[in-house]
């Protein structure tokens, strides 16, 4: 094992320039102060690769990478820590003291024995199953259901035979009573033994490095009076189902090449899109998805493609992993008529099951659409409830056409509601919005006191002439073409971010005020962990930072540390910044008064009509 001290690291990645290093494997080109290119993580054609010299950091504007020098290499060569920092060591010339413990006895992972007795097992059952004349019965029955040969070897298929001590006998002699004990293989009772598979098709459950470390047993005989379909191996120290996920040793390679990962929910589906050519794909082994399971799979996969059963059991659990995993990074694949993906094969073939994987992928929205739908639509206020369930949801789809097909889309199932209500309600939804109290943030010079109030006119005009179109940003790489789309009020939180990333005057101002809030969730999380970090150090330090970010959140960090923004913060800068969250605050409640007012007319509600009406006159004056 290698140990390299943290300084040591430092000291190494601030001996190289990031560009130098990148250009070896991606053209770069200068833009301003850094460096654009074609990004090596994912296909495009124009350059939203940027790397930043300075900083010494890259960030993807297209699918998101961001990292370090060492993270480069790591995603790049897939390689783990150590082999990165002798890459780069060797890049830059540097002879580091990496201690291997090459001269001591190596240590021995204490589970080995476990891992040991599960493959003895998987072998002892793989033999049964091609061997013996109870295999030849198993092997028919396999066949029956599209297990070839050829199946059975790739996944070590066996046969777990009709006998109550069959791999004791076999195993007891070979390990201590204690790995006996620990391995889920079997059953103690009344100071007997028993085996804890008898007649049943074994799948072994392999880690990611191809141990096997469990079993899940399927009946197979038709007298079977086994009420459990499946039997799984019970939590050991070294399978914990939350956690494991079947074929993932053999889907990972395919996962870290494409991010993305297909989840099923048992081993007929997965072996059914094995046989479609489909690879990237595991099981949650009849389990519900857990946290455990999107963690780690988020650490190689960026999009997740959920192809569940086709019947209610399987919509629910589209529906709950969504939630696990978050809407923006997953596609769902319904499967029709209530199917099964391997019953699916098995009805329409190879070539239908990897074209329903490919080409029949549907968005969260339009799966939570026909999910969520009430059962009775007549009535006017479970219509209302609906749409501010759904609303919410198209609002965050970037696309304005999205938006368009998915409003006519909830339109054409609502009775009583048009296109341009139903409309409406989508604008006034914002994503992720903390909060709609326009107090959320003091614009009180008294608050900030060597702060100078902002004019009016300086929302429009002079430091924020550049903000005025949507498809503008304030960034070096203004070349880059697959920038994202940012609002106004989204591109004032990302520089007032960075403001206070870089000056920790700034960050020590707006720590301290209790009412401040981000208008987006995904800046007040990152202005949160900001927070701690600058109360742990005097500076921020930006790979420090990183490291203890993940995913979504690393990648926006890098892209508002990459904002070109003047060295210095002025006080009128940083009044402008809050008085643009202000005023938009206050104009997200005179839109969220206005449809109040529309609800407050169709319920033929006078009186809250009246007092409705007089508070967007007072909140009018507000915004004049």
């Amino acid at each position: 094992m290698a140990f390299l001290e943290t300084d040591e690291v430092n000291m190494l990645k601030s001996q190289v320039n990031i560009a130098d290093l990148i250009s070896q494997y991606v053209a770069l080109s200068r833009n301003g102060k850094n460096f654009i290119g074609l990004c090596p993580f994912h296909g495009e054609k124009t350059p939203s690769f940027n790397v930043n010299a300075e900083k010494g950091f890259y960030h993807c504007f297209g699918c998101g990478k961001s990292g370090d020098a060492i993270e480069f290499l790591k995603e790049y060569k897939q390689i783990g820590f150590v082999d990165a920092i002798k890459e780069l060591a060797d890049f830059a010339g540097v002879q580091l003291n990496i201690s291997d413990n090459d001269n001591k006895e190596e240590k021995k992972d204490p589970n080995d024995p476990l891992y040991e007795i599960h493959n003895q097992a998987a072998r002892l059952y793989n033999i049964l199953l091609m061997s013996t004349e109870l295999g030849e019965s198993a092997r028919k029955y396999l066949l029956d259901r599209g297990i070839s040969l050829d199946i059975i070897k790739r996944f070590n298929i066996g046969l777990a035979p009709d006998e109550e001590d069959f791999i004791y006998k076999n195993l007891s002699n070979k390990f201590d009573e204690e790995i006996l004990a620990n391995s889920g293989l079997f059953h103690f009772s009344n100071n007997k033994v028993f085996d804890a598979f008898s007649n049943r098709i074994m799948f072994p459950i392999t880690n990611e490095y191809g141990h096997t470390i469990g079993f899940s047993g399927r009946k197979w005989q038709e007298n079977d009076a086994s009420k459990a379909k499946y039997v799984n191996t019970s939590v050991t120290p070294i399978f914990d189902k939350s956690y494991e996920l079947w074929n993932f040793d053999k889907a990972k390679p395919t996962i870290s090449r494409n991010h993305e990962v297909y989840l099923m929910e048992g081993f007929m589906d997965v072996i059914a899109a094995y046989k479609a050519g489909v690879t990237n794909v595991v099981a949650s082994m009849g389990t519900a998805l857990t946290e455990k399971h999107v963690r780690r799979l988020k650490q190689i996969a960026k999009n997740f493609v959920l192809v569940y059963d086709g019947d209610s059991a399987g919509q629910n659990a589209i529906y709950k992993a969504m939630n696990l995993i978050g809407e923006a990074s997953v596609q769902i694949v319904k499967v029709p008529e209530g199917l099964d993906p391997d019953e699916y094969y098995k009805s329409y073939g190879a070539e239908g099951l990897s074209r329903l994987m490919v080409s029949g992928r549907i968005q969260p929205i339009e799966f939570l659409i026909e999910f969520l739908r009430p059962e009775n639509l007549s009535n006017l206020q479970v219509q209302l409830d609906f749409i501010e369930k759904i609303a919410p949801m198209i609002a965050r789809i970037p696309s304005i056409t999205a938006q368009d097909a998915y409003v006519r889309k909830l339109v054409e199932i609502l009775p009583d509601f048009e296109y341009n209500q139903v409309e409406r309600a989508v604008n006034l939804r914002r994503e992720n919005m903390v909060s709609t109290d326009s107090s959320f943030v003091s614009t009180d010079e008294s608050d900030f006191p060597e702060f100078v109030p902002p004019a009016p006119e300086s929302f429009d005009e002079g430091y924020f002439a550049g903000f005025g179109n949507s498809d503008e940003r304030n960034f070096s790489n203004a070349a880059i073409t697959n920038v994202p789309k940012l609002s106004r009020i989204e591109r004032a939180e990302e520089q007032l971010l960075n403001r206070m990333i870089n000056h920790s005057a700034v960050l020590k101002k707006f720590a301290q005020d209790e009412n401040f809030r981000f208008v987006h969730k995904r800046y007040q999380d990152l202005f949160d962990r900001v927070m701690l970090e600058g109360m742990a150090f005097e500076e921020i330090d930006y790979s420090h930072l990183a490291s203890e970010l993940e995913g979504d959140e690393r990648s926006l960090l890098y892209q508002i540390i990459g904002l070109d923004l003047p060295e210095s913060a002025s006080s009128l800068e940083i009044n402008d910044l809050v008085a643009i969250f202000s005023k938009e605050m206050e104009q997200l409640k005179f839109e969220e008064l206005i449809a109040q007012l529309e609800v407050a007319k169709k319920a033929g509600n006078k009186e809250r009509e009246l007092e409705l009406t007089l508070q967007i006159i007072n909140q009018k004056k507000k915004l004049l």
